[in-house]
C-alpha cells in the first residue's frame, strides 16, 4: 500500500496538479480552481500505474 498525501494549493494556471514521488510515499498538489480531488488521483494513477489498487489516500492540510 502506497501512502499518497493529497494537498489543495494555488497552482499556475494551465498546471491543475503536480506530484512528486517519494518511494515510501507520493506527494500529489491540485489546484482545486482547476480540478477536483478525484480528477487528481485518476491522473496520478494513469502516470503511475502500480498505484491502482494500491493507495491510500491522506489528505494534508
Amino acid at each position: 500500500m502506497t501512502d499518497v498525501r493529497v494537498e489543495q494549493v494555488d497552482l499556475d494556471l494551465g498546471t491543475p496538479m503536480m506530484y512528486r514521488d517519494f518511494g515510501a510515499y507520493v506527494r500529489l498538489a491540485h489546484d482545486p480552481q482547476q480540478m477536483d480531488e478525484a480528477s487528481a488521483l485518476a491522473l496520478l494513477c494513469t502516470r503511475m500505474p502500480q498505484l491502482v489498487g494500491n493507495l491510500e489516500v491522506r489528505r494534508v492540510p
